[in-house]
């Protein structure tokens, strides 16, 4: 389940406060731990896995540069070339260099790479303004007509991180929204005796049905985003046993029915 929609589940129960993310940061966190607390597990905090989310997404998406000063504070139109020539001559005698631009003739942007000095040509291109380090503004960069420009897009990317990689759908529903949900009703000075109840009977539901340990093999799990860090740093030898970073439905216990006793009148008595 990603992110977005765990925040829209959470509007919904608390009949739509229209929270974000960053109002609600800290109770994600505190679930976590105290998940950690209670199943001896060190799973990353919601705020880590955002982390390694973005960093996973700033290595896929290499077309992704930041932008200074905001497009909304001097000029959306970006750069642009009629022609291979043009572009070469005019980004030769540019400086500093032009950090990226377009290219009408190949319809191609080419952002700067600073290691050597030379442009990447990229088939689309996203901007990021940071105003500070809570703060964030996304850009795509839109040609139409005779223009390139930034338009503002209001995805923010961390919306896509999934919870999947860490927690099933059932932990995710029957355990953090409800935890979330009760921590932020507490704060509001609400009545949040609906939410505690469902916390604590969510919880017990889960330990009937997964059986986590605290410790993995971690070759058994090598494949998982969770033990991308680990694995880089035990090559070769994946033998070895860690910490619990993630619970995933292999951990659910087959169901065992109770046990069935013979009476007196069954053939062999009470030897069962």
């Amino acid at each position: 389940m990603k992110l977005d929609k765990v925040l829209n589940n959470i509007n919904l129960a608390l009949n739509y406060p229209s929270l974000t993310y960053a109002d609600i940061s800290l109770y994600f966190d505190m679930a976590i731990a105290e998940l950690n607390t209670t199943l001896h597990t060190s799973i990353p905090t919601v705020s880590d896995m955002i982390d390694a989310f973005e960093q996973k997404l700033s290595k896929e998406k290499e077309s992704r540069v930041r932008i200074y000063p905001s497009p909304e504070d001097v000029d959306y139109i970006i750069q642009s070339y009629s022609s291979t020539q043009e572009a070469e001559l005019h980004t030769s005698t540019a400086s500093p260099k032009i950090p990226y631009y377009f290219n009408w003739e190949t319809r191609k942007f080419y952002v700067m790479n600073s290691l050597n000095n030379t442009y990447t040509e990229r088939n689309t291109l996203e901007g990021v303004y940071i105003k500070n380090v809570s703060e964030f503004t996304f850009y795509d960069a839109v040609v139409m007509g005779d223009e390139v420009f930034w338009a503002h897009t209001s995805e923010d990317p961390i919306l896509e991180c999934d919870f999947a990689e860490y927690l099933p759908d059932e932990w995710v529903l029957l355990w953090l929204i409800p935890y979330v949900c009760f921590k932020y009703t507490v704060r509001d000075g609400g009545t949040a005796a609906t939410f505690a109840e469902e916390l604590t009977q969510g919880f017990q539901q889960l330990q009937e049905t997964y059986s986590v340990p605290s410790t993995v093999l971690l070759a058994t799990y090598a494949d998982k985003e969770a033990y991308k860090d680990l694995v880089i740093e035990n090559l070769p030898n994946l033998n070895k046993w860690v910490p619990t970073k993630a619970i995933f439905q292999n951990m659910k216990h087959s169901r065992i029915s109770n046990a069935i006793y013979s009476n007196m009148y069954d053939r062999g008595g009470f030897n069962d």
